[in-house]
């Protein structure tokens, strides 16, 4: 039985449709409710807050999973990347409220001092370190929009998808940093013991991928 690891939330239909049209069965997984294990044909799937999911196929808890980048690289943990399905697209971004985007300019000095609110610290602070800014960093794990705006901090980085839920929280984008998107992902020992078992579905998946981003083409 081959065990895949799968983000709940939003990323999760993204997940469904790409298992669904490389042919893997998803009737129970569309209907899973508050099932977190479901077992299908000959296939396990595990929900898990995208957080996690990185951490499971490391542990040797999934032989494969669809992850988001961005939560793949804050957790700093090395995986085999297989694909990138180029779905969930979004971008990594600084954003805050207008007095703080005119103060930057394109100037990366504007950015040196503030409080910066995010769920992705790791992240947030290699990519302020390269840039040579030097930040407060404030761990939030819920809505960070909503710092700024308490008082909690300056600005905020995050993933950002429409911008709407920025605007709705009188936020801009500042600076656009790295793209995002969900990724098939294995551990690098899977990989090397238990390719053969593996090869199949990944190709499978890897072929509805390029056939359907000609069909949108």
């Amino acid at each position: 039985m081959l065990t895949f690891a799968l983000p709940t939330g939003r990323s999760l239909a993204y997940a469904i449709e790409i298992l669904s049209g490389a042919g893997l069965p998803v009737e129970k997984l569309k209907k899973a409710g508050r099932n977190l294990v479901i077992e299908e044909g000959s296939f396990r799937y595990l929900l898990s807050k995208p957080a996690d999911v990185p951490a499971m196929v490391y542990y040797g808890v999934a032989d494969l999973a669809l992850a988001g980048s961005d939560v793949i690289e804050e957790a700093e943990i090395a995986l085999t990347e297989l694909l990138d399905t180029e779905r969930g697209k979004c971008v990594m971004a600084v954003a805050g409220p207008a007095a703080i985007a005119e103060k930057f300019k394109g100037d990366i000095s504007g950015l040196m001092g503030l409080k910066v609110a995010t769920k992705y610290t790791r992240v947030a602070e290699k990519t302020f370190a390269s840039w040579g800014a030097q930040i407060k960093l404030l761990k939030l794990h819920g809505s960070v929009e909503l710092a700024p705006a308490l008082g909690l901090s300056d600005c905020i980085f995050d993933i950002v998808e429409t911008g709407s839920t920025l605007r709705a929280n009188g936020l801009i984008v500042i600076k656009e940093t790295s793209p995002v998107s969900l990724r098939l992902v294995a551990s690098r020992g899977a990989v090397q013991m238990n390719w053969t078992s593996m090869a199949e579905v990944v190709e499978s998946i890897e072929k509805y991928v390029k056939d359907s981003a000609k069909t949108i083409q």
